[in-house]
């Protein structure tokens, strides 16, 4: 059953759930934030003009961690895709807000760990922020529990990951943008297409986007390759490729 209010935020609706929790819309004395109830505790907060700001944090008397985050009412890139509003341009604009959080992340010695279209929140002016983080682990007793569609190879043998791993999930992240397909599309059952993300070669966006410059299918290759000495070491490197690929 969902909560009336938490701590003062009381509950308007529920904005969505996934692996690390339910995110409400709430209401409190300064006006509607989301408030998410946590599964894990509350990650540390980051500030940067591209992550969603994290206003207040807490528990509930049941023990369940909380926080309160700036409520984006302008939607996500996932959904703004699913209605047909994503340009090549607008998804390499997204990608590139998206490379500045995860680089400053990096830094601060985080990794993001679910990466992916849905978690790039879209404010004023097309704004990108990155939201969700704390996630579980990203393996358990075998099961993957992160969004398997994004996932490095590396994250879903369950070996130690940096911040490679986020660079991988955001090359598969540029390529769901710009043909509206995950990678690996063809692969039918989760377990399918955990073995692709292990085995197969990085799939072209040309295939499904014959529009698009051949050079995007290379920086799709480099973002995704298997091994991550392989890759794109920093996420802006990766949006330069793809901004110049398109232009």
């Amino acid at each position: 059953m969902d909560p009336v209010s938490i701590d003062g935020h009381f509950i308007q609706s529920v904005l969505g759930s996934g692996g690390t929790g339910t995110v409400y819309l709430a209401r409190n004395a300064g006006g509607l934030v989301a408030l998410k109830v946590l599964d894990v505790e509350c990650p540390p907060p980051l500030r940067h003009p591209h992550i969603v700001p994290v206003y207040a944090h807490g528990q509930t008397t049941d023990g369940k961690h909380w926080l309160t985050m700036q409520y984006v009412p302008g939607g996500d890139a996932d959904s703004e895709l699913r209605a047909g509003r994503m340009s090549p341009e607008r998804a390499v604009h997204i990608i590139a807000g998206i490379a500045e959080a995860l680089d400053f992340v990096h830094a601060q010695g985080v990794v993001h760990g679910d990466v992916k279209p849905s978690n790039f929140l879209l404010a004023e002016d097309d704004r990108v922020l990155l939201a969700d983080f704390g996630s579980p682990p990203f393996v358990a007793d075998g099961v993957v529990l992160t969004s398997a569609a994004y996932a490095s190879p590396e994250m879903l043998r369950g070996n130690v990951i940096d911040g490679r791993a986020d660079i991988y999930s955001l090359g598969c992240s540029l390529f769901r943008l710009l043909t509206g397909k995950p990678p690996f599309v063809d692969a039918g059952a989760k377990d399918e297409v955990v073995q692709a993300h292990l085995h197969r070669e990085p799939p072209r966006a040309t295939r499904f986007a014959p529009w698009l410059p051949a050079a995007m299918d290379s920086v799709v290759t480099a973002a995704m390759a298997k091994d991550p000495h392989g890759r794109y070491q920093n996420a802006r490197a990766l949006a330069d490729a793809a901004a110049h690929a398109l232009n």
